[in-house]
């Protein structure tokens, strides 16, 4: 059986991105520095995620097209969009093709956030 285990990507600073993921509910479970990287583990419930900021590094990274996370509430989702820095009128909710309502916010690092509701 295979299952998710962690979702990781590069970010330009690492405690802004700390800050902006633990305003989405992310906990912070360790951070490290090496040679190469500053990075932190973070948990929401069973999800991982690792953040690296490279440190000297002339490799080119790449990053993730998007995280989508569900919501079950408009006032929940809009919340984490303030916390975050946005504003309700910024975030244009959506209905798409797929049966759900969304929205995209962005980290610091240029991240697309996706959050999502699910028609019933």
């Amino acid at each position: 059986m295979i299952q998710l285990d962690h979702i990781a990507i590069t970010v330009n600073d690492l405690e802004k991105s700390i800050k902006f993921y633990e305003n989405i509910g992310y906990k912070l479970q360790n951070k490290f520095n090496d040679q190469e990287y500053k990075w932190a583990e973070l948990e929401l419930g069973a999800t991982r995620l690792e953040i690296f900021e490279p440190v000297n590094s002339t490799k080119k990274f790449s990053k993730i097209s998007h995280i989508a996370y569900n919501f079950t509430e408009d006032e929940e989702a809009f919340e984490i969009a303030t916390k975050t820095g946005y504003k309700v009128g910024d975030s244009d909710m959506f209905y798409g093709d797929l049966n759900r309502k969304s929205f995209f916010i962005e980290d610091n690092s240029g991240i697309s956030i996706q959050l999502i509701k699910k028609k019933i």
